[in-house]
């Protein structure tokens, strides 16, 4: 069986490939990287506000990114899902910018950001792999919600399920039955639409047969039908539908 620190997304800071970083950078990153036990659901890694100290990534469940609106109503404004990392955005104000929850029984890694800075010095091909997660994470949750705004809440669900149906499915064959480690609310938050505007959707979708849908568990019956609905939200020749890299 594989080392649990050697399949760490903090060692391999890319899951697919951790062989591009080589080995001597591969031995420092190991040396600094924390692996933190699992928590449970809800728990928080990280609150708005706090200093910047470290970039995080998912070993093994989901975290949600939020942030509160003015009248003090939770914002979901990305998910994170194993091998992915979060907490980015906190590098250019020092301080971190969104709160980070377990959605699930979830354990993550964590890269002192000041030890990673210096071995990244050592190491261009480290350097360039860190540039390429950071523009891809801080555009996710900075402007996921701002790129969905003006499109129809059909074409926001189907883009989002697309997604994570790719990105859940992350080294593997694509599934075309998931178990979602979010809430239909969560899911319809992260799109910008409100709890009976997601509820109404998923109805939607269910009478087009283009989905199943049992709480958590979805089944994909129109892939074809679903990428219709999602089309003024993808990127020409990205099959998946996503607007950014997570």
């Amino acid at each position: 069986m594989q080392d649990q620190s050697e399949a760490s997304p903090c060692v391999a800071l890319d899951a697919a490939t951790p062989e591009v970083l080589g080995d001597d950078a591969i031995e420092r990153l190991r040396a600094i990287a924390i692996q933190h036990g699992a928590v449970a659901a809800g728990t928080r890694i990280f609150r708005a506000g706090e200093p910047f100290r470290a970039i995080y990534g998912v070993r093994i469940g989901a975290i949600k990114a939020i942030r509160y609106d003015g009248a003090g109503e939770e914002q979901v404004v990305a998910f994170h899902l194993p091998g992915e990392f979060f907490g980015l955005t906190g590098i250019h104000s020092d301080r971190y910018v969104n709160t980070a929850v377990a959605l699930e029984r979830t354990a993550v890694c964590g890269l002192p950001y000041q030890r990673l800075f210096h071995v990244a010095n050592d190491h261009p091909r480290l350097r360039r792999q860190l540039m390429r997660l950071m523009s891809g994470v801080i555009l996710t949750e900075q402007d996921q919600y701002a790129a969905m705004a003006g499109h129809t809440a059909d074409a926001r669900l189907a883009f989002l399920l697309l997604d994570l149906r790719e990105r859940m499915s992350r080294g593997g064959a694509l599934q075309d039955r998931l178990r979602l480690p979010m809430t239909r609310a969560e899911l319809g938050s992260s799109a910008g639409l409100a709890p009976e505007t997601t509820s109404r959707v998923f109805q939607q979708f269910r009478r087009r047969e283009l989905i199943e849908a049992s709480g958590r568990n979805i089944r994909f019956l129109d892939l074809a039908g679903l990428r219709r609905l999602a089309v003024p939200l993808t990127h020409p020749g990205d099959g998946s539908g996503r607007t950014t890299a997570a």
